[in-house]
């Protein structure tokens, strides 16, 4: 063959070689990019079918419901801290769940839905499921979207947080919070094993803006003391405990000021709550005043600490563990 036909066969096989290697080139990517782009298809129908998917849920009124099985715009009435406590943000919750200090940042950009709550507002938010605490509620908020109904007071907050999980899908997150907070409790045990005896007796007064005192059980603030802590209510609250052992039923006593000295125990926690408790001529300056208050023992030997509303008097999971670690510190002073 000569030279230059050999040249220009070469260069022909040359030019059909990079065509055919473009081509192939381009197949490849083509396929490469049909893939991901399947694979994306496939995840987003996936995640659109989970949160679609629906499931009966019975709640703890007797109410069947069809909920979803992921839900992702929920809206509270009451159970705003549980919800955060198990890492779900509801979108919406009332003006009296979210005026507090002590959820912090935890509750930024949860809407306010006004006091009482607007069912308008609910409506404009268009959630997928709502969770109450009034069966009352139900009747109005059932039509924008379905409704839960957990009530206030059915059981403790615990019973209530792992009713909220179960509603949420969350179960296994509230069993490991509760499991967290069982163990911290019983670290602070023993902190403040050394200042407080198991003989000893813990009072819980709590006064009530300008004209109530109130003698406090084993909910609310109580559940700290009482319950994670431990510490020996006074006989009067320990009889009251016997014959609710599920914490459902007695929250507290209100009390005249005249019973302080029957009901004070070695130490004394004063939570006070509300503005006017702190003017003058309240309840708490006209105990503080009396020859009465000055004459127990507790106020006597200085062992009375004085707490605030926030987050003490709030009965929910994570009011608890802030109100559980300002007790252990308190205490163990």
């Amino acid at each position: 063959m000569k030279p230059k036909l050999l040249f220009h066969t070469l260069f022909i096989i040359t030019l059909l070689s990079l065509a055919l290697g473009g081509c192939s080139e381009q197949e490849t990517n083509k396929t490469d990019s049909e893939t991901k782009q399947s694979e994306k298809e496939a995840k987003s129908s996936e995640s659109k079918e989970m949160n679609t998917s629906t499931r009966i849920y019975k709640d703890v009124t007797g109410r069947e419901v069809e909920i979803p099985v992921n839900p992702q715009r929920v809206v509270t009435t009451q159970y705003l801290d549980a919800m955060l406590a198990l890492g779900v943000k509801p979108i919406g919750a009332p003006t009296h769940v979210l005026d507090n200090n002590y959820l912090g940042e935890l509750q930024a950009g949860v809407e306010d839905l006004g006091s009482p709550f607007s069912i308008e507002k609910v409506l404009e938010m268009a959630p997928d499921l709502i969770i109450s605490a009034d069966p009352e509620e139900v009747e109005q908020l059932s039509k924008i979207a379905p409704t839960i109904v957990i009530p206030w007071m059915y059981g403790d907050v615990f019973t209530q947080f792992k009713e909220v999980a179960n509603v949420l899908g969350k179960e296994k997150e509230a069993d490991e919070w509760i499991a967290r907070l069982d163990d911290k409790a019983a670290e602070g045990r023993e902190k403040i094993a050394g200042k407080i005896g198991k003989d000893q007796i813990v009072s819980i007064f709590m006064t009530y803006e300008k004209d109530t005192l109130r003698l406090y059980g084993a909910r609310n603030i109580g559940h700290v003391l009482y319950r994670s802590l431990q510490l020996t209510p006074p006989s009067f609250i320990q009889e009251k405990l016997a014959k609710d052992p599920d914490f459902e039923e007695f929250v507290y006593e209100d009390i005249s000021m005249e019973k302080l000295p029957d009901y004070a125990g070695d130490k004394i926690i004063m939570l006070t709550y509300g503005e006017e408790t702190q003017q003058k001529d309240s309840m708490l300056s006209q105990i503080e005043e009396s020859s009465l208050w000055k004459s127990i023992d507790a106020v006597k030997n200085n062992d009375v600490y004085y707490i605030g509303d926030d987050p003490w008097f709030t009965y929910a999971p994570i009011a608890i563990e802030k109100s559980l670690d300002e007790a252990i510190k308190l205490l163990s002073e």
